[in-house]
């Protein structure tokens, strides 16, 4: 139930961002047809989600509930398990800040094998250790691979020149 719901604010979140970037553009604006319909539907699945789980009224309620908190007193008091599942995104958002950010100065792949690799040591629910780095470095890498030849290979997608691939 916690995945289902931080996976719809995460969608809903990751899609306002998207929608946000590709509905301000003037040169080019059929190519941004296409990725901003699949946002809409992202969007769309996302508030699905979170109203099939009947918890968005919940979700509301613990967020002004948290956000007062946190203006007038002790967050959480140390325990994250007792932190709204909100904060426990903030880790995302930092990592798509700074996926947005470097993608064009490192490349768009290198910069989503990072992200993805983070993301998978950040949300696993074991500790890190030498192993499971290794199992997610290994699944990261597939993933992106995969990605790149799909793209690049297969579709012939140009992505931004950058210092890496």
């Amino acid at each position: 139930m916690l995945a289902k719901r931080l996976t719809a604010l995460g969608g809903l979140v990751l899609a306002i961002v998207l929608l946000n970037l590709g509905l301000d553009v003037e040169y080019g604006q059929e190519a941004y047809f296409f990725p901003n319909l699949i946002t809409y539907f992202l969007c769309l699945f996302a508030v699905i989600l979170l109203v099939n789980e009947g918890q968005l009224l919940k979700l509301l309620k613990s967020t002004a509930s948290f956000l007062w908190r946190w203006f007038f007193g002790i967050v959480g008091e140390g325990n994250p398990g007792r932190w709204p599942e909100i904060v426990q995104l903030i880790p995302m958002f930092l990592l798509l800040c700074f996926y947005l950010y470097f993608a064009d100065i490192l490349g768009l792949y290198f910069c989503s094998l990072i992200t993805f690799f983070f993301i998978t040591v950040i949300y696993t629910p074991v500790r890190p250790r030498s192993a499971s780095l290794l199992k997610n470095a290994l699944i990261s890498l597939a993933f992106i691979s995969v990605i790149y030849l799909v793209f690049s290979v297969l579709l012939q997608l140009q992505t931004p020149s950058a210092l890496l691939i």
